[in-house]
């Protein structure tokens, strides 16, 4: 049995089209890193302050939900390996490569009480987390005080 050139024609449209919805799918898959409800809520927030104030405090487990409990910053070049090693947390799904995390991006790891976790990219020229070195995990409840940079953006103040 063989098909006629209508057919054919038809059966190569369906084919090309589903390739093309493939295509699509994977291009709108989320990112590596770990995306969640609230993610994106600390560059929320600053962007939601009016413009005269210089110094702002805000409070993780307000923006993010009572469900993380603690939280820590993962700065520039930190490795997997160290991610793992400094904050207990497995950060292969950051794809960070060799290099570790790009010099113009920062993390705000968060810690929920049943050991999950989820991290928050946050670009540094908009919100700087690395100028004070914590390394450690601090309190969700603990306030993060932020500056205006001469740049036009934040960074974290001792």
């Amino acid at each position: 049995m063989s098909l006629s050139s209508t057919a054919k024609y038809l059966i190569a449209i369906v084919l090309v089209a589903w390739i093309g919805v493939l295509a699509l799918l994977i291009s709108l898959r989320p990112m590596a890193e770990t995306r969640f409800s609230t993610a994106g809520a600390l560059e929320q927030a600053v962007a939601s302050v009016a413009s005269g104030q210089g110094i702002v405090g805000l409070v993780p487990q307000d923006l993010y939900g009572e469900e993380w409990i603690a939280a820590a910053i993962v700065c520039p070049y930190a490795t997997e390996e160290g991610i793992a090693r400094n904050l207990d947390v497995d950060a292969s799904e950051l794809e960070l490569g060799g290099a570790g995390v790009p010099e113009d991006t920062n993390y705000l790891l968060l810690r929920s009480a049943d050991g999950g976790h989820a991290f928050d990219r946050i670009d540094r020229a908009d919100i700087d987390l690395c100028t004070v070195p914590l390394g450690q995990y601090i309190d969700s409840r603990a306030m993060l005080p932020l500056g205006k940079t001469e740049q036009g953006g934040w960074a974290l103040l001792n």
